[in-house]
């Protein structure tokens, strides 16, 4: 493995997610990540089977279209590529989880891409639950797009005190390969799938989405 010290050649974000389904939240912080770290791609990956959660509304291939429709009007100038391994994975009986995703992508793209791993305030809350979560900083860097009064000490201790020590610049994101952290405070999503999935907020999802759900009487939306 390279050393984080070491200049790398270009960035990738890396969004995963239920997906369960997409909504406009996601669509906005794919586009945040690009506009703040201008990566040569955005790779998004659908959870497969999420062993903390509850089983998937959807099917994956319902995710997978509904994604697809959602990513299709973003006016992206970076390439954005639908990642089906954690699906593939689960097909298989295996778990998803983060750390062999970002092992995985680490692989793929070798030690001078900077993987800088995104998520939402709510998974940084649940952390230190992850498989081998000190291990994702070996692999990635972690961005946390997050609310502007969010407090690192809320959360779990051991987590609170790696982000601080880890703490980074944009700068650092893009031009090193792993183990910084970075907390995006200016974009607020105040939006959840659970949300959709109950009827409400369907303004936050995209007409072609919506008709989709309604179309294949997903979630007993009316």
């Amino acid at each position: 493995m390279s050393n984080p010290g070491v200049p790398v050649e270009r960035c990738l974000a890396i969004l995963g997610g239920s997906f369960d389904p997409v909504h406009a939240g996601h669509v906005a912080i794919a586009q945040k990540m690009i506009d703040l770290l201008n990566p040569v791609q955005v790779r998004i990956i659908p959870s497969g089977w999420s062993w903390q959660k509850k089983p998937f509304y959807a099917s994956p291939e319902h995710r997978l279209a509904m994604l697809s429709m959602a990513f299709k009007g973003l006016p992206l100038a970076t390439p954005l590529v639908i990642d089906q391994q954690e699906m593939k994975r689960a097909e298989l009986g295996v778990p998803s989880y983060s750390v062999d995703t970002l092992t995985n992508l680490r692989y793929e793209f070798g030690n001078t891409t900077s993987l800088i791993f995104v998520m939402g305030a709510d998974q940084l809350l649940q952390l230190q639950s992850w498989k081998n979560w000190e291990h994702l900083f070996d692999l990635a860097h972690i961005a946390v797009v997050t609310r502007p009064d969010f407090d690192l000490d809320t959360i779990d201790n051991l987590v609170a005190y790696e982000f601080k020590q880890r703490a980074g610049s944009v700068t650092d994101l893009r031009t090193r390969a792993f183990g910084h952290t970075y907390l995006c405070t200016d974009l607020t999503v105040n939006i959840s799938s659970t949300q959709i999935r109950e009827g409400n907020n369907l303004d936050q999802v995209s007409a072609d989405v919506l008709g989709y759900i309604r179309r294949h009487r997903l979630y007993e939306i009316d």
